[in-house]
């Protein structure tokens, strides 16, 4: 994944044709989605298969997570934050996720949201 968050940070520049392009009223991405969706369904059922990897993941939903991801990271400096990122979202794959420490008050609640603790 490190490899494709590089590949995709150096495509950060075509983003202002692309849009263009979609303004056109083209569909650039609709073939690259496509298989891009169908690579990363494989990885992932390989994944699940082994008992490695969560089996209730959308592949475009990873898709779109790595690309947000190269997005918010794309400038050099950003290049270990990017690395941390990819941790958090592969954790966040695997079978087993591991719980918060029980003596450790996480600041959002069950919902996702933060808890007002004041």
């Amino acid at each position: 994944m490190d490899r494709y968050i590089d590949y995709l940070a150096t495509k950060h520049d075509m983003a202002d044709a692309l849009r263009a392009a979609v303004a056109s009223g083209a569909d650039p991405f609709a073939e690259t989605l496509d298989k891009l969706g169908t690579a990363l369904g494989t990885l992932l059922r390989a994944g699940a298969e082994a008992g490695l990897l969560r089996c209730d993941v959308d592949p475009l939903d990873v898709g779109f997570s790595l690309a947000g991801l190269a997005l918010v990271t794309s400038a050099p400096d950003h290049r270990e934050r990017a690395g941390r990122l990819l941790d958090l979202l592969l954790d966040g794959l695997r079978h087993e996720r591991a719980e918060p420490a029980p003596t450790l008050e996480h600041p959002l609640g069950p919902s996702g949201r933060r808890v007002d603790r004041g």
